[in-house]
């Protein structure tokens, strides 16, 4: 469970430090909200991040039984944005803790590679509230 634990903080300091500091950003930033599906089932838990192809704000959230939303206040600038998508799911396999005595769950990205490191997903978004399905199939 400690990995899975280091992967969740790692991708929301992550995330944190990608929706920058918010109120003094000259940048105008819109909301963003939607579901990710994978194979038709809403994704458990993970974490979606919008990364500008050109100039703006990159900007992400969690995602919690397939949901998401990015409030305006921290969202992404409007314009053309490349999505990532991750989510840690077991592997049903046990590995050796970082104390070199624990055995803890193993856990590997659920989502294919070509809807994170490697996104084929674009999206341009607009000023005011946008919303996006994610409809991700695995084939």
């Amino acid at each position: 469970m400690r990995i899975y634990n280091l992967i969740i903080l790692s991708l929301c300091t992550t995330m944190l430090f990608l929706t920058g500091c918010g109120k003094g950003d000259a940048l105008k930033r819109t909301q963003v909200e939607g579901m990710v599906t994978l194979n038709g089932a809403p994704v458990k838990q993970g974490v979606i991040t919008f990364i500008p192809t050109g100039k703006g704000a990159t900007a992400g959230a969690s995602i919690e039984s397939g949901k998401f939303v990015i409030p305006e206040e921290t969202g992404p600038s409007p314009g053309e944005y490349r999505v990532e998508i991750d989510s840690s799911v077991p592997t049903g396999k046990q590995i050796l803790d970082t104390d070199g005595e624990t055995m803890v769950d193993e856990f590997e990205n659920g989502i294919p590679p070509r809807f994170n490191r490697q996104t084929e997903l674009k999206v341009t978004l607009k000023t005011g509230n946008n919303q996006h399905l994610f409809d991700l199939e695995t084939e």
